[in-house]
């Protein structure tokens, strides 16, 4: 009777605390937008920054999740975060621009050559960066977030490969800003490695990027969709936040496919019923010679401001060939925060007092996703 007692005894006391014999059990993640879910994940995306980055933190602390890595600063300041969730999830978050002393995290973000996205860049005298972000013929991305991509790379499969060790098979994907930017690569190339069987191929990868910028051309963002097809990549952006309208976008005759009215113009006209007036030939030469004059000019400036940064960083990099084009598109699953009265009196918008980025820290965002459906 005595045993019996003391049997009820300590399976009581088991009972009452949490995880005692148990093994951790894994809730599958599932596509689409989730409010709840991106709500609890915001506060690790802040905290992937120093509190003195961003004037201290703003969201709450995060429940049931555990930091378990962080990388090492890249020469681009670069860095990401590692997290389990309590249901046996990884949460990779990748840190945004800061504000540092050589001015090399914003080097990243206006190194905005295009490159394709399959290639070779030899970052040092030691290291080359294999990489793979689409198959589409003709595919490009932001060469500045590619070497961002490049730098963290060796740690993020590492990393990749030891939750999954562990029993992963949930991977959640943040970042926020630049972050967001190589976020984009970075799905890209963990999806490429698991198709191309260098990663396992049973493991669940979601995507949640926040004020993300533009990070590659239109064949890049239809490669994008369909590795992602299924709501697998989410891109979250607030409609007053100016980052996702960068880079900069100029699109040229170039930048149409081969097949197009550009290449005869004035005989697609005729063949229309809009025959060319007598000034056509003139202006639509200056029209064609624009695009590349400006594209020229862009280069020159990146070259002559940017550039220089990148190889003091990188010593032994070598520029890849580049891309004649600045045709940056938006790719993912577009989910737009649509601030309320709440939100304005937070953030009212006046354009004299005003803090460049008031609407696209994390915790704007924070907010929005809350107060939105």
């Amino acid at each position: 009777m005595r045993s019996y007692s003391f049997y009820i005894a300590v399976t009581v006391i088991c009972l009452s605390f949490t995880g005692c014999s148990q093994k951790k059990e894994s809730t599958a993640i599932v596509p689409g937008y989730n409010k709840a879910e991106l709500t609890s994940l915001l506060p690790v995306m802040e905290r992937a920054y120093d509190s003195a980055d961003i004037g201290g933190f703003k969201t709450p602390a995060p429940e049931g999740i555990k930091q378990v890595f962080r990388s090492k600063v890249s020469p681009l300041m670069n860095r990401f975060d590692v997290w389990n969730t309590s249901d046996n999830k990884a949460v990779i978050a990748i840190r945004g621009s800061i504000v540092d002393p050589g001015g090399l995290s914003f080097t990243a973000a206006f190194y905005s050559p295009m490159v394709p996205a399959i290639g070779k860049i030899k970052l040092s005298e030691t290291k080359t960066f294999e990489y793979k972000l689409a198959e589409l013929p003709g595919a490009g991305v932001h060469l500045g977030m590619l070497l961002g991509l490049a730098h963290i790379s060796d740690e993020l499969v590492s990393q990749i490969k030891e939750q999954y060790s562990k029993g992963i098979r949930d991977f959640i994907l943040l970042g926020h800003s630049q972050g967001s930017g190589i976020g984009f690569l970075a799905t890209s190339y963990i999806r490429y490695l698991q198709k191309d069987g260098k990663l396992p191929g049973d493991f669940r990868l979601k995507t949640y990027l926040i004020a993300s910028p533009k990070t590659g051309n239109l064949q890049y963002a239809y490669d994008y969709q369909k590795i992602n097809t299924g709501g697998w990549a989410m891109s979250v952006n607030n409609v007053l936040d100016w980052v996702p309208c960068i880079g900069l976008t100029f699109q040229t005759a170039v930048d149409f496919p081969k097949i197009s009215p550009f290449f005869d113009m004035k005989g697609f006209l005729a063949s229309i019923n809009y025959p060319a007036g007598p000034k056509f030939d003139a202006t639509y030469k200056q029209f064609l010679a624009a695009g590349p004059e400006i594209i020229k000019q862009i280069l020159t400036i990146i070259h002559e401001n940017v550039y220089p940064r990148v190889v003091k960083a990188m010593p032994g990099y070598v520029e890849p060939a580049l891309l004649e084009t600045f045709d940056f598109e938006r790719c993912g699953d577009l989910v737009p925060l649509f601030p309320d009265a709440e939100y304005y009196k937070v953030f009212p918008q006046d354009t004299v007092h005003f803090q460049a980025w008031e609407n696209h820290s994390v915790y704007p965002y924070y907010l929005l996703v809350k107060s939105n459906q």
